[in-house]
């Protein structure tokens, strides 16, 4: 059968630069096309869901702090207002010599340029039941649903002991107790502590939280299986549950490995410090789906998202009209603060930590500015 190749705007003639998902980083260049589009370039945009939520914010809207329209950003909207195409569809497959793009619906799209920040899935959803029995809310428009389910639920358990699964059982604990739920989170984690890739200090300190907050709490519990009316550790102790939340750890999409692009040996896209593929300067990528030649171990973590959205900005532009751009240097320390429930806040920056109200108010202040700045007025 032979292909037909959209190009996807009205001038043939012009530049194709294509944005593949709508995260941290994508979201900055939608934005800066509203008032400073590349000139003879047409934007396109696809994302499986016209909507982008916030994940930064999922712990407020867990505890009933935030409504749905507080943690979303409307794309189709935004693509809009910039004058750019948007496709409510995913990619699932990627020529990067011919430099064209498969979609779930069938289309054949050419780029001159195309970016990827599509995040990441979750991972281990391959163990006996996973797929059948638990919750996930990757992709993140799942999100809303997956979390009503665990409001309400009778016995909810989240599986997962990091800053992800650790802030949502907290702020679904506070959810609960302000509703007078009488069953409690349970927290399960592989790992023998809390927050296992922050400090010792910041473990204990996590640790004695949960246990103030009366949340059930099972470290060093590797989970083999789910049946379903159990979790089962590979110790073979099992765990009783009505819902079950699975958070445990990110994983890499599987459309840079069916596409042979480079990838690391995780499957996540291989980029440089301009955000490039080597093999193919035509593609770009940042956020969660890309692993950085130059800082291999960088977390997956929405703070360098952010911080690499405008030098791919710059990068895009400096490819399509041919001339400079710039390389993202990581930074060695980040903040991250974590809502634990009743507008108090842990923060985290290196080895320092600080709880209290005051951290809330700065992660409130931060989740609004940046939510804000991408919403219609």
């Amino acid at each position: 059968m032979e292909l037909v190749h959209f190009k996807t705007g009205k001038d043939q003639f012009m530049k194709q630069l294509i944005l593949v998902g709508a995260g941290h980083a994508h979201l900055h260049i939608i934005k800066q096309w509203i008032d400073h589009a590349i000139d003879e370039v047409e934007l396109t945009i696809l994302s499986p869901n016209e909507y982008q939520y916030y994940s930064g914010m999922f712990s407020g809207y867990t505890e009933g702090l935030y409504d749905i329209e507080d943690i979303r950003v409307n794309v189709e909207s935004l693509a809009e207002q910039a004058g750019a195409t948007f496709y409510k569809e995913a990619v699932m497959s990627v020529d990067g010599e011919q430099k064209i793009l498969l979609t779930d619906k069938g289309k054949v799209l050419s780029y001159d340029a195309v970016s990827f920040d599509i995040g990441s899935l979750t991972a281990h959803t391959d163990l006996p039941g996973i797929k059948e029995y638990a919750k996930r809310i990757k992709p993140n428009y799942h999100f809303p649903d997956m979390i009503k389910e665990m409001q309400e639920s009778s016995n909810p358990v989240i599986v997962g002991g990091g800053i992800a699964g650790t802030e949502l059982a907290l702020s679904l604990q506070a959810y609960r107790q302000k509703h007078q739920e009488i069953a409690h989170v349970t927290l399960i984690s592989s790992s023998n502590r809390l927050l296992e890739n922050q400090s010792q200090k910041a473990s204990n300190k996590m640790e004695q939280i949960v246990q103030e907050r009366e949340i059930s709490t099972h470290t060093g519990k590797r989970v083999r299986e789910i049946d379903s009316t159990h979790i089962i550790t590979e110790t073979n102790e099992k765990i009783d549950y009505k819902d079950v939340l699975w958070l445990a750890g990110p994983k890499a999409p599987d459309l840079f490995r069916v596409s042979n692009l480079p990838i690391d040996e995780e499957g996540y896209l291989q980029v440089e410090s301009t955000l490039q593929v080597k093999a193919h300067p035509s593609i770009f990528g940042a956020g969660d789906c890309i692993t950085l030649t130059n800082a291999p171990n960088l977390p997956k973590n929405g703070v360098f998202a952010i911080k690499q959205a405008p030098i791919l900005w710059d990068n895009l532009k400096g490819f399509l009209t041919d001339s400079d751009g710039q390389h993202y240097k990581p930074q060695k320390k980040y903040l991250a603060i974590m809502s634990i429930g009743h507008k108090e806040g842990f923060l985290l920056y290196g080895s320092w930590t600080f709880k209290g109200k005051l951290a809330w108010k700065l992660k409130h202040s931060i989740d609004q500015k940046f939510i804000q700045s991408y919403q219609q007025n």
